[in-house]
């Protein structure tokens, strides 16, 4: 068989090209098929063009836009009436937001062929965005009049006409929409707000009402009035309706939310509790909507206290209705906590643990509650769980660290907290209190060197911390290394928060250890007014100082309140014993 004439392989490109084109059609964003130019071309011309066509066309669909548009003008400057090139090159230009350009090629291509609604579409969008809005609604209209049964272009012309701020015109195109459809709830209620917009609520509640006649049991039409009296100041009338929508559609959950509106705005702050109870009660009203109306109390509580028992009371009636949701315990949990009734809350949480919930926030909200309530074993295994899950947290190291170093498993602690220090992203605060954790423990492990370092990271972090300044001060003295540093920390630590009877006491010891006694008095005396409760290791340093002073029966007392209290040192005994100072 002899191979095929170039004209033959054109005209075959032409047939699959078209094929393909003509396929995708289907919206307003598909490619339009090529109008037969009104031009004279020639068979090679009409070939070249829909080949070029075809190109474009593919170049669009590859996401090449800007290869696309040229191949598009391309048709353009070779068939000067190609409509379908033109609303082509018009939906790329509107896409990158050139709607001056996307203009002048819609208009175009609705000229060439005003009886293609595509093209119209495309023509009163792009009006849209260059806001022609009344040449728009004109265009449009006269798509409606070529198209009366398409009730789809009623809604066009409606919403062009709306943003050409001609509200009675869109509200007439309505009404002839009804005249297709017949009474219809979109429509009939777009009508009534537009007329509310129009300040027309008399027509509005006609609409309504006309509606609520054509169905009367649509519960939604009964809510619309409702609240369009409300909006009235027809209190009266709002409730009738309210009570309508019981009669028609008792177990509907949302027409007690719309009550407790009602009555919360009327003051009757009582029934609007009430209404909102049976709400919440009501396994119909979906767990995001309580969800979100339990949030709000986060808000008032803290501005309102006394509507802490309400929130919690809801958050008992959510569990009642859905007592397998997860965020219905945890946000039972937060309430409890914000309560200051830890135990309860941690019981929450992990009922919402066990139900599945595998938030990072539940599984932190019961480590720190652990802490809270000092339950150090059980925050080591939660914690050591959690690692387990969140390997990337750095508040559970943290959190094992604290619970590591309560029961004195300093080398373990140690470890949490390097480790976790390194998962610490752009949190200065946190990393931080890692590095003065760190400082502590190695301290304890009596690592000097380690615990110096890392008490010098968290001050060239925060030079300003008052505690990590107290604290290495404190560490300092006890071992009686470096005062005249120890003695600046804890100076600028008092300076920093000068109440703190803990940062007094280590100033008055660093004046101890100084030997100077008479100043060393004066601070370990303002602790212990500043202490609400005894201190034993506070005692017991007035009463090393007093001894220091000459005043060694005075001394010999405060070691015995320091024995009473606890917390002293190993040498507390064998002072009280020999009745001498043992540094």
């Amino acid at each position: 068989m002899d191979e095929p004439s170039s004209m033959n392989r054109i005209l075959i490109l032409i047939a699959f090209s078209v094929l393909l084109i003509s396929g995708c059609k289907s919206s307003q964003s598909t490619t339009a098929t090529p109008k037969v130019s009104k031009s004279s071309l020639s068979d090679s011309q009409r070939a070249e063009v829909t080949f070029l066509f075809f190109n474009a066309n593919k170049e669009k669909l590859l996401g090449n836009l800007n290869n696309a548009a040229d191949l598009f003008a391309e048709v353009i400057r070779k068939d000067g009436n190609n409509a379908a090139a033109m609303y082509e090159l018009s939906n790329i230009y509107a896409e990158q937001k050139k709607y001056t350009d996307a203009l002048f090629f819609s208009k175009s291509a609705y000229l060439i062929d005003p009886s293609n609604p595509w093209y119209t579409l495309s023509y009163v969008d792009v009006l849209q965005k260059n806001k022609k809005y009344d040449e728009a609604a004109e265009v449009v209209g006269k798509l409606v009049n070529a198209y009366p049964d398409r009730v789809d272009y009623y809604y066009e012309w409606a919403s062009a006409l709306l943003y050409s701020d001609k509200t009675a015109e869109a509200i007439k195109v309505y009404d002839k929409l009804e005249t297709k459809t017949g009474i219809n709830k979109e429509v009939s209620m777009q009508k009534a707000r537009l007329y509310q917009r129009m300040n027309k609520n008399d027509k509005a509640v006609l609409e309504l009402q006309r509606l609520i006649d054509n169905n009367p049991a649509d519960a939604q039409s009964y809510g619309m009035l409702a609240e369009l009296y409300q909006s009235m100041g027809d209190k009266e009338k709002a409730l009738e309706t309210y009570n309508k929508i019981l009669k028609v559609d008792p177990e509907n959950p949302y027409i007690h939310l719309s009550l407790a509106d009602y009555y919360r705005n009327n003051g009757e702050k009582e029934k609007s509790v009430e209404e909102l109870k049976k709400a919440f009660l009501n396994k119909d009203l979906d767990i995001d909507t309580k969800m979100s109306i339990l949030s709000s109390y986060y808000a008032l509580v803290e501005l309102h206290p006394e509507l802490k028992e309400q929130a919690l009371e809801m958050c008992r009636l959510l569990i009642q209705a859905h007592p397998n949701e997860s965020r219905a315990h945890a946000v039972y949990g937060d309430f409890l906590n914000q309560d200051e009734k830890p135990n309860e809350a941690l019981v929450e949480f992990k009922i919402a643990r066990d139900l599945g919930a595998k938030e990072f926030v539940v599984y932190r909200s019961i480590l720190y509650l652990y802490a809270q309530v000092q339950a150090w074993d059980s925050l080591i295994v939660e914690s050591e769980e959690a690692l387990t899950l969140f390997p990337d947290q750095p508040e559970v190291y943290l959190l094992n660290g604290i619970a590591n170093s309560q029961k004195k498993k300093y080398a373990e602690a140690a470890t949490a907290y390097q480790s976790g220090v390194k998962m610490v992203v752009d949190n200065k605060k946190l990393e931080v209190q890692f590095y003065a954790s760190l400082g502590d423990t190695y301290q304890e492990l009596k690592d000097f060197q380690k615990s110096e370092e890392n008490y010098d990271k968290a001050l060239e972090m925060e030079p300003k911390n008052a505690t990590v300044l107290n604290n290495y001060a404190y560490y300092l003295s006890v071992r009686g290394e470096k005062l005249t540093k120890a003695e600046e920390m804890s100076r600028l630590s008092n300076e920093i928060e000068p109440s703190q009877a803990s940062y007094q006491d280590t100033y008055g010891w660093i004046m101890y250890k100084q030997g100077n006694y008479k100043d060393a008095k004066v601070w370990i005396e303002k602790a212990l007014a500043n202490t609400p409760g005894k201190s034993g290791t506070l005692l017991e340093h007035y009463g090393d100082v007093l001894f220091k002073l000459g005043e060694n029966i005075k001394a010999l007392e405060y070691w015995q309140q320091a024995k009473d209290a606890g917390d002293a040192s190993e040498l507390l005994d064998r002072k009280l014993q020999e009745k001498k100072l043992f540094d």
